[in-house]
């Protein structure tokens, strides 16, 4: 499933603009700079130009892109390795590598949630200004906590797309996979049988 994200642009989905769509690779707008403003949307088509994606410098970006590729790339060996075992032959001690693979499957599966820090899905300083009425508080507040604290990413101001619940599923087949791999017992392979 997570390789549906690879060309799609509906990873996150902006609260201030309906038509604005990101995703890891790909986003609906070729206005968008990184940070999510009203009237960024442009047409909610899904823009795959070369160099169109414009945010591409952002850490988090490469970080998400980079767990992805390394999600599939575990699953995808996990997925081979157990096939190996179950139709060929049995290998010694290859339940502890198969688990290590489902366990970077996963775990890097929830790595590509990074993204949702990009600029312009909020920030801890946004949330507590907004959440305040009484701007001598908020601005007081604000000025105690280091930068360091109050520029951390919140995700608040992007919603859930369907390329998300994508790979969540997908993390969580490779989380059960794993679970399956412990608690089973491992049979003869077909060849031997």
């Amino acid at each position: 499933m997570q390789f549906l994200n690879i060309y799609s642009c509906d990873f996150i989905h902006s609260k201030s603009d309906d038509s604005l769509s990101i995703g890891i690779w790909f986003q609906t707008s070729s206005s968008f700079d990184g940070n999510i403003v009203d009237g960024d949307g442009g047409d909610g088509e899904c823009n795959i130009d070369d160099g169109s994606y414009t945010a591409e410098e952002n850490g988090l970006v490469a970080g998400a892109r980079s767990a992805l590729i390394i999600s599939m790339l575990c699953g995808m060996s996990a997925l081979i390795m157990v096939m190996f075992e179950w139709c060929i032959c049995e290998i010694c001690c290859a339940g502890l590598v198969e688990g290590l693979a489902f366990v970077g499957a996963w775990g890097c599966g929830l790595g590509v949630y990074m993204i949702y820090g990009i600029d312009g899905c909020g920030t801890l300083e946004e949330e507590i200004n907004e959440g305040t009425t009484d701007d001598t508080i908020s601005n007081f507040g604000t000025s105690l906590i280091p930068d360091s604290i109050i520029n951390i990413p919140t995700g608040t101001d992007c919603d859930w797309g369907p390329g998300a619940t994508y790979n969540l599923l997908a993390c969580i087949a490779y989380f059960g996979c794993g679970i399956l791999l412990c608690c089973t017992p491992q049979p003869k392979p077909i060849c031997k049988q």
